[in-house]
């Protein structure tokens, strides 16, 4: 596995096997936690667990022992995705615990199922207590199907809330809300949903507010495509909310997605302690034709994004950027002016940064061999087809470009767009020699630079 040219270099994978959902995301005492959706023995046997990893700079990362067994009558089948919060220097971390009956056929949509909210604590990340079970299926509404995941768990206006993604028996999304004075003892209140049914299922739910605006974060699936818009059924986007917290009136504004690309899903966002929001996401997705990657052959499978930092922008955008620890990273490199373009050298790993004089629709940026970025007539493509592994094409239309950051791995690339209001997220399969990145337009000028990672 640790041979495999397809690896990469600074970017969280598993040793073996199969990862997806980070999970459990925290900062405790400079020392950032990073627990993952892992089965080590993919595809062979085993349930999920909890792998983890922690990094103080998020450049050095350090492997520990798995965390969360399924080990309990209660999570037999898989301790699937959940969050961290911290009180008075002690971690709760809350999952969803998942058992699946086989003593006759079920549709395991409205039985055959359990999806236990269970509660672990810990006072350093590594040593955990006894597993607590705090809400089964009876617990939530009843027109509910068994399919409730994922909690999150903040505290706002002094009182504690956790927050599930769920399925009713008419397939429709949403995002239920409970209340707690204990952090133990939950009551439902209320749920998040739109007016018109927007996708079955509603998963990985985060709550969050930056500079005073609040946002829903939610991965609605069973989306239809529309034009360039949810290419895959399986989305990750960010509603504007508008709620007190008291009663149970509320807004949610239009949904925009948080990635443009083929591999991004499942993000989790925790506050940090300098008060930086911070996002890590799954660089894979479900339910693709794309599913068996190229990697699974030699072994292991998926990886994390890197960390990024959610800022809201002048227009009220929820943005994406990388975060600043990654420049660390870069060796000496160029920085230049160009006009109508340029034709630089790279290996498979670089930051490329973009900025133009003023905003540009037509230029075309190539990548690799088989990877180009092309701007015309406003609408920004992504074409990988030569190289994606079932992967083709993906585009949003967004206007002038006036600003690109790219980061490259090995087997990856992210692609932040005009301060990261948009962002492309792939694995990228192909040739790693003989590489360059080179600007092709007739009237693009300025400045690019290009660091070695």
């Amino acid at each position: 596995i640790q041979a495999d040219p397809l690896r990469l270099k600074y970017h969280i994978q598993p040793q073996m096997g199969w990862l997806n959902d980070p999970n459990g995301l925290c900062q405790k005492d400079g020392v950032y936690h990073i627990y993952y959706q892992y089965v080590p023995f993919y595809p062979d046997l085993g349930s999920v667990l909890w792998g983890h990893v922690t990094t103080e700079d998020f450049i050095h990362y350090h492997i520990q022992e798995p965390a969360i067994y399924p080990d309990s009558e209660w999570d037999q089948n898989g301790a699937y995705s959940g969050a961290a919060f911290q009180k008075d220097g002690m971690m709760y971390l809350y999952y969803t615990g998942n058992v699946r009956h086989t003593d006759r056929d079920y549709d395991y949509i409205t039985d055959g199922r359990e999806q236990n909210t269970i509660l672990m604590t810990s006072k350093d990340g590594f040593c955990f207590s006894e597993k607590q079970i705090l809400m089964k299926n009876e617990d939530y509404p009843e027109d509910l199907s068994r399919h409730v995941r994922d909690p999150q768990v903040f505290c706002e206006n002094g009182h504690y809330y956790m927050i599930q993604g769920a399925r009713d028996l008419d397939a429709h999304g949403s995002v239920l809300l409970f209340e707690s004075d204990d952090l133990i003892h939950w009551t439902y209140k209320l749920r998040f949903c739109t007016k018109e049914p927007f996708g079955f299922m509603w998963e990985c739910p985060n709550y969050l507010k930056v500079d005073g605006q609040q946002f829903l974060i939610v991965c609605p699936q069973g989306i239809r495509s529309d034009g360039l818009d949810y290419a895959d059924s399986d989305q990750c986007g960010w509603f504007p909310l508008r709620y007190d917290f008291t009663g149970e009136d509320y807004e949610l504004g239009a949904f925009r997605q948080m990635d443009r690309g083929f591999d991004f899903y499942a993000p989790q966002v925790f506050q940090d302690e300098s008060g930086r929001w911070i996002l890590i996401g799954w660089m894979g997705r479900p339910g693709t034709e794309y599913a068996d990657e190229p990697t699974s052959k030699n072994g292991w499978i998926h990886a994390l994004t890197v960390p990024r930092e959610l800022y809201v922008n002048a227009e009220g955008r929820l943005c994406q950027r990388p975060v600043k620890e990654l420049e660390r990273m870069r060796k000496p490199g160029v920085a230049e002016t160009f006009e109508n373009g340029f034709d630089l050298p790279v290996s498979a790993c670089f930051e490329l940064k973009l900025r133009f004089e003023k905003p540009m629709e037509e230029f075309e940026l190539k990548l690799r061999k088989s990877v180009s970025l092309y701007c015309r007539d406003g609408v920004l493509m992504l074409d990988i087809t030569g190289c994606g592994a079932g992967r083709t094409m993906r585009g949003v239309r967004i206007g002038g470009i006036y600003s690109l950051q790219i980061l490259s791995d090995t087997s990856s690339l992210e692609i932040f767009v005009n301060d990261g209001i948009e962002v492309f997220t792939t694995r990228v399969y192909g040739s790693m020699t003989d590489l360059r990145v080179k600007m092709i337009s007739k009237r693009a000028r300025g400045q690019v630079e290009c660091y070695p990672m």
